[in-house]
């Protein structure tokens, strides 16, 4: 019986220690402005809107990547800025937590794209110029090349 009970406190103590740390830390988390910390380090800090990121808002990954823009119903939507640890970065318009519209991507090797984008991928007009500055220019259908 003993054995239970402590078993039992120490399960209890380490789920109110997690919980703890999923919550909003600072301000108004629900219906306005605030700073909320996932179990996995995961941090927002910006509007809210029946309990989701709504408005304006910043979300920082533990490993470093970063996003910086509008929201919609706890998704990336409006104009934003997204950049990973590893140098890759997207910069532009967002739909339902995907690029969609018009951006620049940028990838670690100095390549970019700017143009179009429908459901995260290159879509309609757009560039794509490597680091050695050799480019192609013209119509992309579904991430791939379709012509001039």
């Amino acid at each position: 019986m003993d054995t239970l009970r402590i078993l039992l406190t120490a399960f209890l103590a380490l789920t109110m220690t997690l919980s703890a740390r999923a919550d909003c830390v600072k301000g108004n988390c629900t219906d306005g402005e605030g700073d909320y910390e996932w179990i996995d380090g995961t941090r927002y800090n910006g509007q809210w809107k029946d309990d989701r990121q709504h408005g304006s808002g910043v979300m920082t990954w533990p490993n470093g990547d970063t996003y910086n823009g509008q929201w919609n119903e706890g998704l990336r939507h409006g104009r934003g800025v997204y950049v990973k640890k590893n140098g890759f970065s997207y910069e532009g318009d967002w739909k339902k937590g995907k690029p969609d519209g018009r951006g620049v991507m940028k990838w670690p090797n100095g390549d970019t794209y700017t143009g179009g984008f429908k459901n995260g991928v290159r879509h309609g007009n757009g560039t794509y110029r490597t680091k050695g500055g050799k480019s192609m220019a013209g119509k992309w259908e579904n991430d791939r090349f379709a012509g001039f």
